[in-house]
């Protein structure tokens, strides 16, 4: 074998991910295209899935000859060798016979033609080959088919360092069985794709390749590149043919948009590779062969760690190899054939770190099943009781744990800054197939080479993904339970990468370092995990915040009203409030007090506090009921002073009959109480839920709903509710769109609270009929039709998303009114409506009139000045406003 004429460049981290792609990148598409092959386009509701079947058949995520064939290339690549010499090409020709004799589960007719005209025992294989293929081609018109175009991904890592020794490469490899000019073209023009997409993160190298080729065919296939631009795939339905393989695959790559970086919602640059091979897979007929094609470009772009885990896991084929193998041949042939100072990628095992060079195993603190260690403990000698392992380092090639057959998924994950190109899908991924495991039951060690860093990270998001854990809480669990070292405040953009896809918060380094140190004291308090956070979102500090806060409250109260006055309100006079406007006074008077708790004790149970300024509302209605404590024996907290707050303004069975208990209700005793209050008092919480962590605060939602009406449905739609108003709170734009926020709102939820398939089908429907069926009173009455939680919760969001236009919001009120329970639906369409447009778009002359406004706008400046600037201060800070504690005491 020759050694190589051009050394390769040096590649960093990211450089390398995009190197260990292109291989396993064109192996998942060619497994994903299997079970579609020569089958009609695929609709666009379709979703391809790796389940095997196809010509072979084949298992659920085994690769066809498109990726053997690039395999048996790779094991020569892999060396070191420059693939232009005939050495090389002799071993690859004779890798070649070896596959068909021995492992070719489908041969394209020219391939089978020009291997079966090669003598096995010749002394140069690829001199003959090559003469056999140009012998085919000779006598055959229709010999430029894309059975080399489908294998030359590998080409482009053997000669990264030089762009011309790389297209004569390609057109070496391609001519062994498929010399015509255009197979030629098309591999120097894909395998320059490949190259400039491993060294420089773009697409950009396919138009560069064409410098590349004869100056007479520049032209044309410039040409061919603007069609595939301009079509989708199935357009490029003869894709048998080299030309309309390479446009299909480059059709589905550049005409898939790139989505946007949103951790929050779920949203990665990343998955452009998932979402380019589905389109080409549904181009239908050669389909592996094309979304293999596309994939060895993809994986090039995206790398290892843009590849969906699943995939990686299950992709496989002759001779014999898994997603690993091919990322050891895929990094060794970009490395000019040799491993790095450590002996990645080819030693059978990884030396351990220095600082923990014994292996460890603690319990995940939120979950027993999920063992937290490090690379000692994975390839030590003593046995693990788990059934999956999940690594986030590199590792060997040898079995993860000796003697045992687990389930393994590898992540690629670095744990030094700047060298991550997808940190927040990897990490997003990684969690996920934690979660997954799990629910399968299987018992899951998750590590990295120390434990100290990549471990906690995806720890915690697992935390948060199963059972709603805040990110800080996660955190500060995980800190006391991993005693053996702890480093992840020495990477701030995977502290902060975790922040973000639990709870959406930006910030920078220095900032999550601090916030990382500012540890809670108690799993339930609010200073440090849910309280006066350091890394609250912003729209709280922004003019329009206050605004928006004060349109929800006043918003409810207006809605309230409205309704119990089925929207025929006297023409002058006070507007008087109702129940559920009293109730809600008190729970927002009851979040500031948590907080000022939390602040000033270190700890505090939210829904405690909640629980007695209900009480002390029950005490100013006169309420017979169970004696309640407070200080002096008397409701204290300027609420408890103002009269209206202590007439009796409605019904409220189900509260006034909980408050009377000894002890309060909670989620875990559920009753068949599912009314109205359950959601109208709790509204308020969305204020907290959007300016401190959605996630946590869902969930205390749920808690206040429980405290007085026990059904599950209740409590959902208060905490579907909740999280509805917060992102009319937060919508952007001078002039949000409410049909845009609702709709954010609702996919949120199936990441921010429990939703179930029910729930999310209705919630849809609801927005739907707004946009099919506007404002129309017999939908309303059908998606409405009683006083329960869930009744309110449907026929407020069909009425706020029914009347987009900010100057229709006194319309809006008036026509939740005519619904079967009016007061409750106009009051959830009042607060979305407030929240999303403020409160100079309620009708003025209402709002004037109305006898609790000046409470609900004293309630709504105070909510956010606690939340943002704290006026009382903490327990170890002063604070501005020397009466706060007598306003908000925090007992």
């Amino acid at each position: 074998m020759s050694s190589r004429n051009i050394p390769n460049p040096s590649l960093d981290a990211r450089g390398t991910d995009r190197a260990a792609g292109v291989l396993l990148g064109a192996a998942v598409g060619d497994a994903l295209g299997v079970p579609y092959e020569f089958q009609a386009t695929l609709r666009a509701d379709q979703q391809p899935q790796m389940i095997g079947g196809g010509l072979g058949p084949y298992e659920p995520g085994e690769y066809s000859d498109d990726t053997q064939m690039q395999a048996c290339i790779a094991e020569v690549a892999a060396t070191g060798a420059d693939l232009r010499t005939s050495q090389s090409l002799d071993a690859i020709a004779r890798n070649f016979q070896r596959w068909l004799s021995e492992g070719a589960s489908d041969v394209g007719s020219q391939t089978s033609a020009v291997l079966n005209a090669v003598d096995g025992g010749a002394e140069t294989p690829g001199a003959a080959m090559a003469e056999a293929a140009r012998r085919f081609s000779a006598g055959n018109d229709r010999s430029a088919g894309n059975g080399s175009l489908m294998r030359t991904g590998i080409v482009a890592l053997a000669h990264l360092g030089d762009a011309a020794a790389m297209a004569e490469a390609a057109v070496a490899v391609s001519a062994l069985t498929h010399p015509d000019p255009d197979c030629a073209d098309a591999c120097v023009l894909w395998c320059s794709g490949i190259r400039t997409a491993v060294l420089d993160g773009t697409f950009d190298g396919v138009r560069a390749g064409l410098d590349l080729l004869p100056a007479e065919r520049r032209g044309v296939w410039a040409q061919r590149l603007d069609e595939a631009e301009a079509h989708p795939p199935h357009h490029f339905s003869h894709n048998g043919w080299v030309i309309h393989a390479l446009q299909a695959a480059w059709s589905a790559v550049t005409r898939t948009a790139v989505p946007e970086l949103n951790p929050a919602e779920g949203s990665f640059p990343a998955q452009h590779l998932r979402l380019a091979l589905e389109a080409a897979v549904r181009a239908g007929t050669d389909t592996d062969t094309v979304a293999a094609i596309a994939g060895a470009l993809l994986g090039a772009r995206w790398g290892c760690s843009g590849i969906p885990l699943e995939w990686q896991r299950d992709v496989h084929g002759w001779p014999g190899l898994t997603g690993g193998d091919l990322v050891r041949l895929a990094v060794l042939t970009a490395r000019g054939g040799s491993d790095d100072a450590a002996g990645w990628p080819s030693a059978a095992r990884m030396p351990v770190s220095s600082s923990t060079p014994r292996g460890f195993a603690v319990p995940h603190p939120h979950d027993a099943g999920v063992v937290l260690g490090n690379l000692a403990l994975a390839q030590g000698t003593e046995a693990v009781p788990v059934d999956a392992v999940v690594s986030l380092c590199r590792i060997g090639s040898d079995p993860i744990l000796a003697g045992a057959d687990v389930e393994h998924l590898r992540v690629w994950l670095v744990d030094s800054e700047g060298e991550n190109a997808n940190l927040h899908y990897a990490l997003d991924q990684a969690a996920r197939q934690v979660l997954r495991l799990r629910q399968e039951g299987k018992r899951v060690l998750l590590h990295c080479v120390a434990g100290q860093s990549r471990t906690p990270a995806v720890a915690a998001l697992y935390s948060h993904l199963a059972t709603g854990a805040d990110a800080e809480t996660a955190l500060c669990d995980l800190r006391d339970v991993l005693v053996h070292g702890w480093q992840l405040s020495a990477h701030p953009e995977l502290l902060n990468a975790v922040l973000d896809l639990a709870a959406g918060s930006r910030s920078g380094g220095s900032s999550a370092r601090s916030r990382e140190k500012d540890r809670a004291t108690g799993h339930e308090g609010v200073e440090g995990t849910v309280g006066e956070r350091k890394w609250a979102r912003e729209f709280l500090k922004e003019k329009k915040a206050m605004s928006r806060v004060r349109g929800l409250l006043l918003g409810l109260a207006l809605g309230d009203t409205l309704g119990a006055a089925r929207g025929k309100l006297p023409a002058d006079g006070t507007l008087r409030a109702g129940v559920s406007t009293q109730l809600a006074c008190f729970t927002t008077e009851g979040v500031i007090r948590a907080f000022v708790r939390g602040k000033h004790k270190g700890i505090c149970a939210p829904k405690g506090v909640v629980w007695h300024a209900y009480c002390r509302w029950a005490a100013l209605q006169g309420l017979k009921a169970k004696r309640w404590s407070w200080p002096d024996d008397k409701p204290d907290g300027w609420l408890a002073q103002v009269p209206v707050l202590a007439e009796r303004r409605g019904s409220a069975p189900a509260t006034v009959a909980a408050l009377a208990k000894t002890e309060h209700g909670m989620v875990e005793r559920p009753t068949a109480s599912r009314g109205c209050h359950a959601l109208t008092r709790t509204l308020p919480v969305a204020v907290a839920v959007a300016g401190t962590d959605r996630a946590y605060w869902a969930g205390q939602t749920r808690q206040f709903a429980a405290l007085t009406h026990g059904d599950p449905v209740a409590h959902s739609a208060a905490a579907h509710a909740a999280v509805l108003v917060s992102y009319c709170l937060t919508a952007a734009g001078e002039r949000p769109q409410v049909r845009q926020a609702l709709r954010d709102g609702v996919r949120a939820l199936t990441r921010t609270d429990a939703l179930t398939d029910s729930e999310l089908e209705q919630l849809e429907a609801a927005l739907s009929q707004a946009d099919d069926h506007p404002a129309d009173p017999g939908r309303l009455a059908r998606l409405a039709p009683d006083a329960t939680a869930p009744s309110a919760l449907l026929g407020g969001l069909y009425v706020a998303a029914s009347f987009p236009d900010r100057a229709e919001v006194g319309a809006a009120l008036r026509f939740a009114a005519g619904a079967p329970d009016g007061d409750s639906v106009a009051c959830v369409a009042g607060a979305l409506l407030g929240a999303l447009h403020g409160a100079e778009a309620l009708p003025v002359d209402l709002i004037s009139r109305h006898e609790l406004a000046w409470v609900l706008d004293t309630l709504a400046r105070d909510l956010v000045a606690q939340l943002t600037d704290s006026p009382s201060g903490g327990e170890y800070t002063a604070g501005w406003d020397p009466h706060w504690w007598d306003r908000y005491p925090g007992w």
